[in-house]
């Protein structure tokens, strides 16, 4: 396995650049480029891969601030996304204050992500283990999040169910994600299997009816 030498940041607060180029530099990696735009990361990463000169890792943040510039990726789960869909090959390393386990477990089981660093007081040590993991083939995450990679043993969230909370979320009533689901070719599409997993979604998350299902989903960031 080749070890990382070649890393794109994509951070838009430039005194984070400071400490990250500090930490790359103390475990001697090669090059590194930041950018302060989703975009800019997309379209380097591209530009790199059909050059044949590939970037081993991108370490992005999730959260980036608007300002006079449009943006096609406004923020790092787009740009993962992106990157996923067009399966280009490079690891990723999200860095973030966002805390949220389920959000977290999220990025890494449908995401794929490599490593999770939480932004705080022992983000530039977690940056060194998560980088060591990395070139050993292994995944990692700051022990911040806890035991979120865990399977847990009341029920799994699955994609299945966040595309039935989704669609929750637009205003969609079981009957219609039933409809939905079977032109798609989704199963389980009948509105009775719809309905008892929207049931267990209520019970897991304890919500009092539909409505506070989706506000639990979203405060998690599930969806």
């Amino acid at each position: 396995m080749s070890r990382i030498q070649k890393v794109i940041i994509a951070e838009d607060v430039k005194s984070i650049h400071q400490g990250l180029a500090s930490v790359l530099q103390e475990i001697n990696i090669a090059e590194t480029e930041f950018v302060q735009y989703c975009d800019d990361a997309y379209l380097l990463i591209k530009k790199a891969e059909q050059n044949q000169e590939p970037y081993h890792l991108l370490i992005t943040d999730l959260s980036f601030a608007r300002d006079h510039r449009d943006v096609n990726l406004e923020d790092g789960e787009t740009l993962i996304k992106a990157l996923k869909e067009e399966q280009i090959n490079i690891k990723i390393l999200v860095f973030s204050i966002e805390d949220r386990a389920q959000k977290i477990k999220k990025f890494f089981k449908y995401l794929d992500i490599d490593a999770y660093v939480c932004k705080g007081r022992n983000d530039q040590k977690d940056l060194k283990q998560a980088i060591h993991h990395l070139n050993k083939g292994k995944k990692f995450y700051s022990e911040a999040v806890g035991n979120l990679c865990e399977e847990n043993k009341q029920y799994e969230i699955t994609n299945y169910d966040i595309k039935i909370l989704e669609l929750l979320e637009e205003g969609y009533h079981q009957s219609e994600i039933s409809t939905r689901f079977k032109d798609e070719n989704r199963n389980p599409s009948s509105t009775s299997s719809i309905e008892k997993r929207i049931n267990n979604l209520k019970n897991f998350f304890k919500a009092k009816n539909t409505t506070n299902l989706v506000a639990k989903a979203k405060d998690l960031g599930i969806i």
